[in-house]
């Protein structure tokens, strides 16, 4: 088997000169909603105050070096799957080169499909139609998908117990829990399957029918003496009703007008006839 050596330089041969020429990954394009490509600085953000609430960091940006190690342990790994014992350095570097350049291929037919139809992003049909260009099929692919299930380990489903739930507290007990209940004497005929009473502090006990209380003879005699002075404060009322808005008059008016208090006498009236 291929014993794999990390990290091996990426490095491609130039025609004509023999001279080791390192992979450069193209950029991704400007397109939203995707993360960027290999070697693309993400722009550095401004360090939020430690008194606001704590946010998920920034996943950091891939470099170019990150991304040439992946891409060769992922072509190791497809050729040991293959069969195959070993690979020269400069071989992995042409299928390394091979690689992104297919991959960068089906990107851009997946957005060309994308802006045909008036879309942002790319959606899965896009992609499957630039696989078809590039002469990778549909049953291709689902054969692919069907072999690397079939090889991936099986993964357990594990259950886990919810935890006990806390012990609840201990309530307090009440006053007439321990003593023996006084049972009144009405309620002594009351045959036994009935349920007992409840606790005593559960409930208002009040009688079915208040009874009525008796007048005292000290409250009618108030009552009786009320009604006489607003009786007789009713006849000083009537009494003292003609001589209201007199106040302003003179003091000795009545002696010096007393025609009009004596009693009315008849006049006759004398003619000259």
């Amino acid at each position: 088997m291929y014993a794999y050596q990390a990290p091996y330089p990426a490095y491609v041969n130039v025609a004509g000169t023999g001279q080791p020429t390192p992979i450069v990954y193209a950029p991704q394009f400007p397109v939203p909603g995707y993360p960027p490509l290999y070697g693309v600085p993400q722009p550095v953000k401004a360090p939020t105050p430690t008194n606001q609430f704590h946010v998920a960091p920034d996943i950091p940006g891939i470099s170019s070096e990150i991304a040439s190690k992946q891409m060769q342990k992922l072509i190791v790994s497809q050729l040991q799957q293959s069969q195959f014992d070993a690979i020269e350095p400069q071989a992995l570097a042409r299928l390394e080169l091979e690689v992104v350049a297919f991959v960068q291929r089906l990107y851009e037919g997946a957005h060309d499909y994308a802006n045909l139809a008036c879309r942002a992003t790319p959606v899965a049909k896009d992609v499957l139609l630039a696989c078809d260009d590039q002469g990778v099929k549909v049953n291709d692919l689902h054969t692919i998908a069907i072999k690397s299930k079939s090889t991936a380990p099986p993964m357990g489903t594990t259950f886990e117990p919810p935890p006990p739930r806390p012990r609840s507290p201990e309530l307090l007990p009440s006053d007439d829990e321990g003593a023996t209940p006084a049972i009144p004497t009405t309620l002594r005929q009351i045959p036994s399957n009935f349920p007992p009473l409840p606790p005593k502090h559960t409930y208002l006990k009040t009688p079915a029918s208040p009874p009525k209380k008796a007048a005292l003879p000290s409250l009618e005699r108030k009552l009786k003496n009320a009604s006489l002075v607003q009786e007789s404060l009713k006849n000083l009322l009537t009494a003292t009703e003609d001589n209201l808005g007199q106040e302003d008059g003179e003091l000795l008016g009545h002696i010096v007008n007393w025609e009009a208090s004596t009693y009315p006498r008849k006049r006759w009236k004398i003619s000259a006839n």
